[in-house]
């Protein structure tokens, strides 16, 4: 058995993380091995050509010191699990190699994707300072039958195999609550086999709205969008004088109907605002008293707008000190049930004040790739517009039309646009530099996955000759 010769590499006992063991004979007659294998653990995009510079190594070495590392369970376990770079090799780099849609992008072939967002709102109540979207538009009300009825054709026309638990989550574009039948969206995604998800600002979710739709209480998860912890900095972000108050007792009056739908936060952390994690706790804390219940995740981003920068220096080293405190007050028997997911690049911050990893992946205009990725991912507004990005849904962006792939009705279905797009066009060719503005976090990084995949395999050393072992499916 191998665990006999294996000893404790990374240390992350002071933050009660888990150890990841090592091979010390594997080590002392690899360590060139070993250093990769530490590299990569931090450093999952960096290419092979790059990594041959960095380590002074020729290809056929690079080649050989990858096998030693593919063939070896524990150095896996460790490059996946132990470093900075583990949410990007677990949530994206892995899954999307595994489902054989990564390979699909590059080789320019149909599949269909793995996310479909359902962006239904017709308008919106908050007008928050970072939304990409023309604060006047609206769409037409009749959308929300017709809207319906396209929405059900998706669903219908779902390709056989596809991950039921995870296709179609409904977000925006504008507010999706504000949608006449968000309910029976729901409820018709969950009766078709589908595990729905919807993404929200919450203004909208009191009792009364749930009782003329009672279709959301048969959503697997519902995430809600918090932009202050307080009345003030609420309002500074969403421009609307009751956000903080609605919200919050709707927060509290949804625990309470105990439903089977997993409630959840989002947050992101502005610029010189890192106190306020501490301060949603608090918020937290509070509504799981008043409620007799608990929200049962917190997932924490960065803020990666034009205005943002990398957290560095003295920002990083409080907020590492304040993540140790957030781990102390999950201890809390008012908070203990709440999984914190801290994202791609704050993970990273949490597991090593040290690490010199840079904020969130991304990509600018330049790189964009002409077909996208919708083999991967695409987006769907009211009216049937299917787009390639997520930030690109909103209504009347100016731009975005572009990013379009064409308009899902009785004539044309989700997966014929795809395939028209994917097969039969040259895609958008002709990126301007405010066009890398219609990505969000996710579909930075997949860009710069797909980019870095696509020199690996031009370089000569494809998956199949890397460091990581991946199974097709």
């Amino acid at each position: 058995m191998e665990s006999e010769k294996l000893s404790v590499g990374y240390d992350f006992s002071k933050h009660k993380e888990k150890e990841y063991a090592v091979d010390e004979e594997f080590i002392d007659q690899n360590p060139d091995c070993w250093e990769l294998i530490k590299f990569l653990a931090d450093n999952p995009f960096k290419t092979q050509k790059e990594i041959c510079e960095i380590f002074d190594l020729s290809k056929e070495e690079l080649i050989e010191n990858n096998r030693k590392i593919r063939e070896a369970d524990w150095t896996q376990n460790y490059i996946i699990n132990s470093g900075t770079g583990s949410k990007y090799w677990k949530n994206t780099i892995i899954p999307t190699i595994q489902s054989g849609k990564a390979i699909a992008v590059l080789e320019e072939k149909y599949a269909y994707p793995d996310r479909v967002g359902l962006c239904p709102g017709l308008n919106c109540n908050f007008f928050c300072s970072f939304c990409g979207r023309n604060y006047s538009a609206s769409y037409e009300k009749e959308l929300g039958d017709k809207g319906f009825e396209m929405y059900k054709q998706i669903i219908d026309q779902t390709p056989k195999g596809v991950n039921k638990k995870k296709v179609y989550h409904i977000t925006g574009g504008l507010e999706p609550l504000t949608f006449p039948r968000i309910g029976e969206l729901v409820s018709y995604g969950n009766q078709s086999g589908f595990d729905m998800e919807i993404q929200t600002n919450g203004s909208y979710l009191t009792s009364k709205f749930i009782e003329k739709h009672p279709g959301i209480k048969d959503l697997c998860v519902l995430r809600i969008s918090l932009y202050g912890v307080d009345s003030d900095s609420t309002f500074e972000v969403t421009k609307n004088k009751k956000a903080y108050d609605m919200v919050k007792e709707n927060l509290i009056n949804f625990l309470k109907l105990n439903t089977k739908t997993k409630l959840g936060l989002n947050y992101v952390i502005l610029h010189n605002r890192i106190d306020d994690i501490l301060k949603l706790l608090d918020y937290i804390e509070e509504i799981n008293m008043k409620s007799n219940n608990q929200v049962e995740f917190l997932t924490l981003r960065e803020d990666f707008s034009e205005e943002s920068h990398d957290i560095l220096g003295d920002e990083r080293k409080k907020m590492y000190n304040i993540f140790n405190k957030i781990q102390k007050r999950l201890e809390s028997k008012n908070l203990n049930k709440l999984h914190i997911d801290y994202g791609y690049a704050l993970e990273a911050i949490r597991k090593n004040l040290d690490s010199n990893q840079e904020g969130l992946k991304k990509v600018d205009y330049k790189q964009l790739r002409p077909k996208a990725f919708p083999q991967i991912a695409v987006m769907v507004d009211p009216k049937g517009d299917v787009y390639t990005y997520h930030e690109a849904t909103f209504l009347d962006r100016e731009g975005s039309e572009r990013y379009s792939l064409g308009v899902v009705d009785k004539e044309h279905s989700l997966e014929e646009l795809i395939k028209n797009f994917v097969e039969n066009s040259n895609g958008i060719t002709d990126p301007l530099p405010r066009d890398a503005n219609y990505l969000d976090a996710f579909d930075h990084v997949i860009t710069v996955f797909l980019n870095q995949a696509e020199d690996d395999i031009k370089f000569g050393i494809p998956w199949s000759k890397g460091p990581v072992k991946i199974n097709l499916s």
